[in-house]
C-alpha cells in the first residue's frame, strides 16, 4: 500500500462518512484528518461560493486509486480534490547545517564600487 495526501473541498461535513466508506470499499485506510475549515472560494464553483476544505492522509494500492478517483469524478460529493504522493518519512530526519562565510575583503569591495 502506498501513501497518498487527499485535499479536498465538500459543501456539508455530513459528506465524510460517504467518502470514508467508499475508500474502504477500496480497500484504502484514512490515517489522518486535519480540517481546514469553512473559507470562502476565489471563485464560483457550481454556484457555490463556500467550502469546508480536508486534508486526510490515507493508504491505498495503487491499482486502486485509478479506480478510487474515476468514482470520485462521478460522485457528486466533492468539488474539489488533489491527490499528492507521499514518500516515507523517517523517524527522525537528519539536518545538515551550513556554515556562511562572508569574506572581509568582497565587502571592502562593494563599499569601495559604491562610492
Amino acid at each position: 500500500m502506498s501513501n497518498y495526501e487527499l485535499t479536498f473541498l465538500v459543501e456539508d461535513p455530513k459528506t465524510l462518512k460517504k467518502l470514508e466508506e467508499m475508500l474502504t470499499s477500496f480497500s484504502g485506510k484514512k490515517m489522518q484528518e486535519q480540517a481546514w475549515g469553512k473559507r470562502l472560494l476565489t471563485f464560483p464553483i457550481d454556484k457555490k461560493t463556500a467550502a469546508e476544505y480536508y486534508t486526510w492522509n490515507i493508504q491505498i494500492a495503487p491499482n486502486q486509486l485509478n479506480e478510487f478517483k474515476t468514482k470520485l469524478n462521478y460522485e457528486n460529493l466533492l468539488l474539489r480534490y488533489l491527490f499528492l504522493a507521499q514518500e516515507e518519512v523517517p523517524a527522525q530526519p537528519k539536518m545538515k547545517t551550513v556554515k556562511k562565510e562572508v569574506k572581509e575583503e568582497s565587502q571592502e569591495e562593494a563599499e569601495e564600487e559604491i562610492k
